[in-house]
């Protein structure tokens, strides 16, 4: 059972390399921007770390509302050293990290609650002096202590968090579908499209997110702040209103909206342009290609772009013409961190009868050990059967510990590979020939494999 950790100010005291610093947690406050000092500084560090505008009055009292709102727990490292002439106030954070409390969805109507880290920075001329390890170790820690089973971030580097047990989860894709001679497509759509007011869909959209969340594998619950971004009424890059986004709803035979897009006109030469698009839910999939053919419909588009598309898009299955599906990019979305291996693997569903021990290697240690998943019965029983035997890596400290393979076991890795597994982003054996499971032999590996895979890839389209 997960705990709500209080937002109770604290600090602590530490030095690396020469150099002290404070490192303190709090949270944002009812109030507004001359109530909230240190979270305002936090938010302008955050900015200035994602290379970023100097935040407007607007953006910070917004973003204050929702941190209040949601309970963010907001983590800042401050120098205790003299601050020469023309350096950036003290009061103004070396480093910022927060997290808070979502959840991720497993399958349908199933869910696991998932502890969200974000907006991670630390300010180069403060690098490689353990700041991230001391935030991370401590956040993941407070989580672990709390009852979460899984964290979750999205990453701006990939190269940065698998020596912290996250694994790449979920993978989007980034598309373009020609759009000139419309979308033909092998079977009709269903339902229709209509153009809408964006403040209207500003209040249909949590809902027919919500739907989607229900059913969707990958999928988290999005904060407060994503309905004014979707509807243009608040674009939190920029800071301000954006007029260009447009809207449109999808209504089925009972003229009830179940989903919607939001896109921008982009002009090209002349009065053409192409269509990129902001927000596209729906939690059918036939009602998402009845969007998208409202998209490609549309006079003067030659191109309709979705950087948040599936892997696995039925609209390119559904198109007389799959040439006229580009993918443009293949990327990470979200990161897994299984953080207690007996809850996570008994709350996700599974479709095969088998039984498996593996061998989890975690250098921060909240799931290291050896655990047996037996789906054979009626019920799944996952459980921790022993410590797993220490290494020279495990002696050496290293962050990611070579894997091998030890008596009893079935399987071996180490647990940024569960992250990967634990939502189906991957199969087993892609991971094995890459070099990051060993096994006892490929039965073990075909074992599980059919206990890790599931009916569809997880589609997350919520970045945070």
């Amino acid at each position: 059972m997960t705990t709500h950790p209080a937002n109770e100010p604290r600090s602590e005291q530490y030095s690396a390399k020469g150099n002290s610093y404070e490192v303190k947690c709090f949270g944002a406050g009812p109030g507004g921007i001359d109530e909230n000092a240190e979270a305002v500084e936090w938010l302008r560090a955050v900015s200035q770390g994602f290379h970023g505008p100097e935040p407007s009055k607007e953006s910070l009292e917004k973003d204050l509302a929702w941190l209040h709102g949601e309970g963010v727990r907001l983590r800042a490292v401050y120098s205790q050293d003299p601050v020469p002439p023309a350096a950036l106030s003290d009061e103004r954070p070396v480093a910022t990290y927060c997290s808070w409390n979502s959840s991720l969805t497993l399958g349908a109507q199933t869910q696991i609650p998932a502890w969200l880290v974000s907006e991670v920075t630390v300010r180069p001329t403060h690098a490689r002096r353990g700041i991230l390890r001391r935030m991370m170790t401590a956040d993941l820690t407070e989580a672990h202590e709390a009852g979460f089973a899984i964290a979750a971030l999205t990453a701006s580097e990939a190269t940065i968090y698998g020596r912290f047990g996250f694994g790449a989860g979920t993978f989007n894709t980034s598309v373009a579908v020609a759009a000139e001679s419309g979308l033909k497509l092998k079977a009709p759509s269903v339902g229709r499209v209509e153009m809408a007011d964006n403040k209207a869909v500003a209040q249909l959209a949590p809902q027919i997110f919500e739907d989607f969340h229900e059913l969707t594998p990958g999928s988290l619950k999005r904060t407060s702040k994503w309905w004014d971004y979707v509807s243009g009424q608040f674009d939190w890059h920029t800071g301000k209103t954006d007029p260009e986004v447009r809207t449109a709803v999808h209504y089925d035979e009972n003229d009830r909206a179940d989903g919607y897009v939001s896109y921008k006109f982009v002009r090209g030469s002349g009065f053409k342009g192409t269509l990129e698009v902001v927000d596209l839910v729906s939690p059918s999939a036939q009602v998402r290609i009845a969007l998208w053919e409202y998209l490609c419909g549309l006079d003067l588009v030659t191109e309709v772009r979705h950087p948040n598309a599936q892997m696995e898009d039925p609209l390119m299955w559904g198109m007389v013409d799959m040439a006229d599906y580009e993918v443009r990019k293949r990327y990470e979305r979200l990161w897994l961190r299984i953080l207690d291996p007996v809850a996570a693997l008994s709350a996700r569903p599974y479709r095969s009868h088998r039984k498996v021990t593996v061998s989890l290697v975690d250098s921060l240690g909240f799931a290291d050990g050896l655990y047996t998943i037996d789906t054979t019965g009626q019920q799944t029983v996952v459980e921790r059967v022993g410590d797993r035997p220490r290494t020279d890596d495990d002696a050496a400290g290293k962050s990611m510990p070579r894997v091998e393979l030890p008596d009893g076991a079935d399987v071996a890795m180490n647990i940024d590979a569960l992250g990967s597994l634990y939502l189906g982003a991957v199969k087993a054996s892609t991971l094995y020939y890459a070099g990051l499971i060993k096994v006892r032999d490929l039965d073990a590996l075909d074992d599980l494999q059919s206990l890790m895979s599931t009916s569809e890839h997880p589609y997350c389209i919520s970045p945070f």
